[in-house]
């Protein structure tokens, strides 16, 4: 079994402008330490064509990139059922593999929580709107533990949605917002 989730989120700017944060280090260390992730880190950014730069990330970022990002949960912030089965704060590590779609981006992405048999794994949408831009996330949680592993889906669901309303929220007030 697994659990669905669902968000929309608007921006006050183009998606191509989006996309750029998206792909920027500083941005995406500063937007995990917004959320209060603990010790979070840039694992790695990787464009999908061209060659690396002096002072950038591998690759031209332009048309893609591939972005992989690490942090921990606090393991106050879950419930004590989940914290219970745990040792620690859980890490999870987040990858996105953002392409070109039009006038927009689309990602492939997937997090995964190191050293537990769960996951969430979907797809993000950077379109054009009326308003500037729309991020549509689809994502599906899986923990293939029986009787538990539908209430563990619904923790990683409602976390995972609360931290990116929280990304949400950072964006806009870097973009102004």
């Amino acid at each position: 079994m697994s659990t669905a989730m669902s968000l929309t989120q608007e921006y006050p700017a183009a998606p191509a402008e989006v996309y750029a944060l998206f792909t920027h280090s500083d941005f995406l260390q500063a937007r995990m330490e917004a959320g209060g992730g603990i010790d979070p880190k840039v694992v790695s950014i990787a464009g999908t064509g061209g060659t690396a730069g002096a002072d950038g990330p591998a690759g031209d970022l332009s048309t893609g990139a591939t972005i992989v990002t690490q942090q921990a949960i606090p393991a106050s912030v879950l419930p004590s059922m989940v914290a219970s089965m745990m040792a620690g704060d859980p890490v999870t590590e987040r990858t996105e593999t953002w392409r070109a779609d039009g006038d927009g981006y689309v990602a492939d992405f997937s997090i995964v929580v190191k050293g537990a048999p769960a996951s969430l794994k979907g797809t993000m949408r950077l379109a054009p709107s009326a308003a500037g831009s729309t991020l549509t996330v689809e994502g599906t949680a899986n923990v293939p533990i029986p009787m538990f592993g539908p209430k563990l889906e619904n923790v990683i669901a409602e976390q995972i949605t609360t931290v990116l309303g929280t990304e949400g929220d950072y964006t806009r007030s870097r973009l102004g917002a």
